[in-house]
């Protein structure tokens, strides 16, 4: 089978749906996904204190969608009392408003950008908690979230949603990785295209 511009663009269109075949002369191709970066996760530091206080361990958390039922998150820390802070950044793909949600058993607070949108600092059984901001499409922004655990269960949940964006666990290391996977792709085709 001999492959014209028009194949390749087929090709495109099918793999990437009708979004990616809009531009001039139907050739171009145009995809949000080019813009999410190649995070690993949060950095998460795990300290044996409810206080944030007694650092036991450094580790990079590839997603915040943690239930640790009766026990802990490691070994190096106890069960009952134990606190967590993560940081990074995150790079939104629309200007919209985001609203941001965090499940903590006991309390948690939540910071994008350096603007307090969720405090939460109490004890208390799991409970879902919102704030919103908004946020510029390709622009990174600084996240903190931090949480403790004060006895009995445990959990500690993050995810974000926008009107175009459905809500999601942050990070998702794994969507992300699909998404650059198929920008690279389109990336290719568009060179392929072009040299035709």
């Amino acid at each position: 089978m001999t492959m014209t511009k028009s194949s390749h663009w087929l090709i495109v269109c099918a793999l990437f749906g009708t979004a990616a075949c809009g531009g001039e002369n139907g050739l171009e191709i145009e995809s949000t996904s080019a813009r999410v970066s190649t995070g690993t996760g949060l950095r998460g530091e795990y300290y044996d204190n409810s206080d944030l206080s007694g650092l036991k361990l450094t580790r990079n958390d590839s997603q915040i969608n943690f239930d640790w039922g009766w026990g802990a998150p490691d070994s190096t820390v106890g069960a009952d009392t134990f606190s967590v802070r993560w940081t990074g950044q995150i790079e939104p793909l629309y200007s919209q408003t985001y609203t941001f949600y965090v499940t903590s058993d006991d309390g948690a607070r939540l910071w994008i950008n350096g603007q307090n949108v969720i405090d939460n600092w109490i004890d208390q059984a799991a409970r879902e908690t919102s704030g919103s901001i908004a946020l510029s499409a390709g622009q990174r922004v600084d996240i903190r979230l931090e949480a403790y655990e004060n006895g009995g269960l445990a959990a500690a949940k993050l995810a974000w949603s926008s009107a175009s964006q459905p809500k999601q666990s942050l990070p998702n290391r794994n969507s992300i990785q699909r998404v650059l996977g198929a920008a690279r792709r389109a990336r290719s085709f568009r060179r392929t295209i072009r040299s035709h």
